[in-house]
């Protein structure tokens, strides 16, 4: 169509225009914004961008923030696990203070043997015995050379005479020694017929009664019958009285006549023993036991030297002193007998259960590694774990100012907690105390460094909370800047509407006057 009159043109021209701002209306109604470009308001659209380029930059710093925030809760949660297990170690501190503490009678290996250990040195036949002060007696006869020890603590602990053996806790971390216990209050005794090569396991046994353990001496010899100054090892208790004359006594050794002993027996009677006519060691040894009186008379070899000399040994199987309160003759000092004379006899302190107090420091020693590890497994993001000694910062604001550093510890049950002295020396009261300490050290230690960590926790979380606040209000007042009124912008699009309408109209009626024209002219 080419116009041939200035109304065509006009009512096309307006026409177009119409369309144009009909877009842009349509347009801004859609997207409900006013100002697209800087074209359109160069102020406006500017402080717009302003406003929403802060917006993006406030939501990268938070995303650095809440990386901060995570590790810091990550690393509480941490805290607060190692200070659960902190506790746990003060409780079994607590347990083998009070229970750890009771007695025992018991003599304990100071060898490395476990259940799997092999009894060394023995042949098919070679003998282990122990007997009870309450008479019972357990035999075990090797009828091989790989029994180990925990057949034989099974086997004894089966027989049911009141010794009990068991596997305890070494001294030295991840070993365990063999101890054999009394369980009936009764003192024991390793009789002379155990083969040597047997006891010879058993380094360092020891005795109250200041008994000399030797196996060599004081065992028999593989499977022959044990020789006079082999006369066993007694794990006794009570208070006891033994000759010290110089070279010894035998069963044969003779009491003379008017010698006399009285003594307290082993439940509070005075008893007397007078000789009219000449005796022996050996009679004296059957009348004393033949009471059954709790009081047990026997030659020992109490130096643990070869063949002895022995020696006359009263003692108490009821746990009580041993006292003699009157003697003569050979009984009396520089007799015979090589007796003090008139003298108590003390018993023992029983020992300390060092194998449950042990037992707890094994179970102190693997929190100790708990802990360690729970610090270097700290579950953080990025990797940085604030319990290694590795250092956090964290960007509050958009304007590069100087970050929050936050400083790491190297976290370590032995180092940073203090927590040093492992249960494994729980044998030594000092020691074990030196681990209450630390524990309840570490516990406050724990409580500074929760406490650190919480106040830039919130300091931290404030800002968080502050810079979400400051980009919601950006991003509010950037659109609204550039916003446009829906009520105003719909009204304009109904208005051109119908102007758009009323120009197609003119175009149309401009457009059939043109064709009447040329037909007119053809």
């Amino acid at each position: 169509m080419i116009p041939t009159n200035s109304s065509m043109t006009s009512s096309i021209s307006i026409l177009k225009r119409t369309n144009e701002l009909f877009d842009l209306t349509q347009k801004r109604v859609a997207s409900g914004k006013q100002v697209f470009s800087s074209t359109d308001d160069a102020a406006r659209y500017r402080l717009s961008e302003n406003l929403l380029g802060r917006n993006g930059q406030l939501k990268s710093i938070n995303d650095n923030v809440s990386l901060g925030l995570a590790t810091l809760e990550t690393t509480d949660n941490t805290l607060k696990q190692i200070r659960g297990l902190v506790q746990s170690a003060l409780t079994l501190v607590s347990k083998a203070q009070n229970e750890g503490s009771n007695g025992v009678r018991a003599t304990t290996s100071t060898a490395a043997l476990d259940p799997n250990s092999v009894v060394t040195g023995v042949t098919v036949g070679s003998i282990f015995s122990i007997t009870s002060d309450k008479g019972s007696t357990f035999t075990y006869t090797f009828n091989s050379t790989s029994v180990t020890w925990g057949e034989v603590a099974n086997a004894l602990n089966a027989s049911n005479i009141g010794v009990m053996a068991d596997f305890v806790p070494g001294s030295v971390a991840g070993t365990s020694n063999l101890r054999f216990r009394s369980i009936n209050d009764k003192d024991f005794t390793f009789n002379a017929t155990t083969d040597q090569n047997v006891m010879d396991d058993l380094a360092s046994l020891t005795s109250p009664t200041g008994q000399v353990f030797n196996p060599n001496n004081l065992f028999a010899n593989g499977l022959l019958p044990p020789a006079a100054g082999e006369t066993g090892f007694t794990v006794g208790y009570g208070g006891h009285v033994t000759g010290t004359i110089a070279g010894g006594v035998t069963l044969a050794t003779v009491i003379p006549a008017g010698s006399s002993i009285v003594f307290e027996d082993g439940n509070g009677q005075y008893r007397t023993i007078n000789y009219g006519v000449a005796t022996t060691v050996g009679q004296f040894i059957i009348d004393v036991n033949t009471m059954g009186a709790g009081i047990r008379a026997e030659l020992v070899n109490q130096s643990g030297g070869v063949g002895g000399p022995l020696q006359l040994r009263m003692r108490n199987m009821n746990f009580g002193n041993m006292n003699i309160v009157g003697a003569s003759g050979a009984f009396a000092a520089g007799g015979a007998m090589g007796f003090p004379g008139i003298i108590t006899g003390f018993a023992a302190t029983l020992t300390q259960n060092n194998a449950l107090r042990l037992a707890y420091g094994q179970q102190y020693d693997a929190i100790i590694e708990n802990i360690d590890s729970l610090a270097q497994n700290n579950p953080v993001p990025l990797g940085r774990n604030l319990l290694q000694g590795e250092n956090v910062s964290v960007m509050l604001d958009e304007f590069s100012g100087n970050p929050i550093r936050l400083a790491g510890v190297m976290l370590t049950a032995s180092g940073y907690l203090t927590m040093s002295q492992p249960g494994s020396s729980w044998a030594n009261d000092t020691f074990l105390q030196n681990s209450a300490t630390q524990a309840r050290q570490a516990e406050t230690i724990l409580l500074q460094t929760q406490a650190q960590f919480a106040a830039f926790n919130n300091y931290i979380r404030d800002r968080f909370d502050l810079n979400k606040t400051y980009m919601s209000e950006a991003k509010t007042q950037g659109d609204e800047i550039v916003a446009a009124d829906p009520s105003e912008e719909s009204a304009s699009l109904l208005a051109l509407q119908t102007r758009q309408q009323f120009a197609v109209q003119a175009v149309s009626i401009g457009n059939q006057v043109q064709q009447s024209l040329l037909k007119l002219l053809g």
